[in-house]
């Protein structure tokens, strides 16, 4: 029993970076042991940051053809225009750190708040917003994959690693069926998270993975729902 303590305790941040990948359980023992996210959160930081840079003139110009898909008057365009092409496109990378802390703690929080109350568990949140940080790794990954494909077609329009693949994509201005906003939702990384989550709440928990699982992807239906109905109502598409 020590000797499996100590092999856990031995996981590093190197360990835990290549682990979340390839033997998620071990690498949440290790968290659980010591919790710790400044590692994950630099990564997306950086990452993130640079990506956005990267592919910001490609996205601004599919931006401004869905905006010029929704008939606004010259003066509107250009007052639109203006504000995209000056310091308010770097608004994204400016509030990377902050954002990113503050969805890692909503996550954290709504997940801790339901182990805690409805499954009767005594998770710690330090040890919670551990878990969802090192999962986000997978999202990374996903939006370096993302980057790649914007670059290659030199356009973000209609790239996704989602399930709406299997649909054709709506164009610009066209507003996307609840089908396709459904399958949009069901994304391969995002779903990766998902089970990492699962694994990781296991294992700091203690409760068994079907418990866990059976608590989580009820609140991600839920949250799909939602997400689906109130972007059928306020949203014209999805734009890619």
């Amino acid at each position: 029993m020590a000797e499996e303590e100590k092999s856990v305790k031995d996981i590093g941040a190197l360990g835990r970076i290549i682990g979340i990948f390839t033997s998620p359980g071990e690498t949440f023992k290790s968290i659980d042991q010591k919790s710790m996210w400044l590692v994950p959160f630099l990564i997306t930081v950086i990452l993130t940051s640079g990506l956005s840079l990267y592919t910001m003139d490609i996205v601004m110009k599919d931006q401004i053809a869905r905006l010029e898909a929704r008939d606004l008057s010259e003066q509107q365009m250009e007052a639109a225009r203006s504000q995209m092409e000056g310091a308010m496109k770097y608004i994204g990378v400016i509030v990377a750190p902050v954002g990113t802390l503050i969805v890692w703690s909503i996550f954290a929080g709504v997940l801790l708040f339901g182990c805690n109350t409805i499954l009767g568990g005594e998770g710690k949140f330090k040890k919670v917003f551990s878990v969802v940080a090192w999962s986000y790794l997978v999202m990374v990954l996903g939006g370096v994959i993302k980057t790649f494909l914007i670059v290659s077609k030199g356009t973000s329009q209609g790239v996704t690693t989602s399930l709406a693949l299997l649909l054709p994509m709506p164009g610009i201005g066209e507003k996307a069926s609840l089908l396709y906003r459904f399958l949009s939702r069901l994304d391969i990384f995002t779903i990766w998270q998902i089970v990492l989550w699962i694994i990781g709440l296991a294992v700091v928990y203690r409760f068994s993975t079907k418990k866990i699982a059976n608590f989580v992807l009820s609140l991600w239906a839920l949250y799909i729902v939602i997400a689906v109905l109130i972007g059928s109502i306020l949203g014209p598409s999805l734009g890619g």
